[in-house]
């Protein structure tokens, strides 16, 4: 596979501040790649580094094995079509002039436009589904023709690569839909390197088939989707809490809030603290308000036995908990209980959530009493009279509920009562 471009540990620096530190990584031909990350993480002046608009103070960029630096304007403009993140333009020409400028690499200092490169501005409004408005002042267009009149600018240059920073800022969703399947068509039918600048991460995750996710200056993770798009991973860079879901047509990774910046700031790592251990016995959906306020109270949580497909378990893998899963509709394996008590026993605490037990699942709590008996500090959430109601082995659970919190199990109402009890038990 052909590389594009190679960056080697470059520094970018404004009035001796760095703005991009020890960035390293290189784009092959063809790619669709997506860089992301906060407001001011530096992914505009990464773009301007790629296209030589600003020279590193240390490392180098090549394209095609040449330090971008040495290519003269012209001759790097026939190699990479650029659409800035503001593309005005001053006076009112018509859509066609606008095109057509993009054929400007390619003509003499006072040559006109000869047949082909009108040819050329027509292929390009084709694909841009701009045939029609071809006469009509550029201001006159909506939002979304508009860009699209800017990135037919861009395919006018006839290059094999474009950079686009945030090409869909500002527009409406479908809009924003729109700009990026032109440029997948781009990229799959006429094998055009995208990269691309976006702040929808969502999106992101929907088109481009390699993310570069950018903080504070630094390269922080380049891969796929759905190695990059996790919920680890954004709660760090972004300093939030999200759900990351699978695409049920797609397969793409998509996300969900969860809540604050407020809340999900509070889920940061303890430094050098050792972090309280926590061990959730859950299911149903019993476990998710359990895991956030978990972690927001600084635990390591784990969770067990979920069956495959329980909402659980969606939450667990959304937010990076390791759990045991096991078949669905079928009693816990023996398998699945040995490493459930593994994970127990490797625990400073165990919550057990509202969650029902059955034939099933009843072997769960079982091991919770069991890890009480050799010392474990337990919580049952759920008030007294709800120990009934999850009851489906005829007063065995009720008993064991109800043994559990008579032996010294802290019995909390709600989850909203654990940051309380871990502060006091850690």
């Amino acid at each position: 596979m052909t590389q594009l471009f190679n960056l080697h540990d470059i520094r970018v620096a404004y009035d001796s501040a760095d703005v991009l530190t020890d960035i390293g990584f290189h784009i092959n031909a063809g790619e669709f790649v997506g860089i992301v990350g906060p407001n001011g993480s530096g992914k505009s002046t990464l773009l301007k580094a790629m296209v030589g608009a600003l020279r590193p103070a240390s490392g180098a960029v090549s394209l095609n094995g040449r330090d971008v630096s040495s290519i003269r304007g012209r001759d790097l403009a026939r190699m990479v079509a650029v659409v800035p993140q503001d593309s005005p333009v001053a006076f009112e020409f018509t859509v066609l002039e606008v095109v057509l400028m993009g054929r400007a690499p390619h003509l003499g200092r006072f040559e006109l436009e000869k047949r082909s490169d009108l040819d050329f501005a027509a292929d390009a409004l084709k694909r841009t589904n701009l045939l029609q408005h071809t006469d009509r002042r550029i201001g006159e267009l909506s939002g979304g023709e508009r860009q699209r009149a800017i990135i037919a600018r861009a395919l006018a240059q006839q290059t094999d690569i474009l950079l686009l920073d945030e090409p869909t800022a500002h527009l409406d969703l479908s809009y924003q839909v729109e700009i990026l399947d032109l440029l997948s068509r781009e990229n799959a039918a006429h094998g055009k390197t995208v990269i691309v600048v976006l702040h929808d991460l969502n999106l992101a995750a929907e088109f481009c088939g390699r993310l570069l996710m950018i903080k504070d200056g630094r390269l922080y993770a380049d891969g796929p989707p759905e190695e990059v798009i996790t919920a680890e991973n954004v709660r760090r860079v972004y300093g939030t809490s999200v759900w990351v879901r699978k695409h049920p047509t797609s397969g793409r990774p998509y996300i969900l809030s969860t809540g604050s910046r407020a809340v999900s700031a509070r889920f940061a790592d303890s430094g050098d603290h050792p972090r309280l251990k926590a061990h959730v016995i859950c299911g149903g959906g019993s476990g998710l308000p359990v895991f956030t306020f978990l972690l927001e109270s600084g635990c390591e949580v784990t969770a067990g036995v979920i069956n495959i497909g329980d909402s659980d378990q969606e939450a667990a893998e959304s937010l990076g908990i390791e759990y045991v899963e096991d078949a669905p509709f079928s009693p816990v394996s023996e398998a699945a209980e040995s490493a459930n008590w593994n994970f127990i026993s490797s625990a400073d605490v165990i919550v057990v959530a509202e969650v029902p037990f059955g034939s099933g699942n009843v072997s769960n709590l079982r091991a919770v009493v069991r890890a009480m008996e050799q010392g474990k500090r337990v919580a049952v959430i759920g008030k007294p009279e709800s120990y009934a109601e999850r009851d489906f082995m005829d007063g065995e659970v009720e008993r064991l509920l109800r043994g559990l919190v008579e032996g010294g199990a802290a019995a909390l109402q709600t989850p909203e009562a654990i940051p309380e009890w871990v502060a006091k038990t850690g």
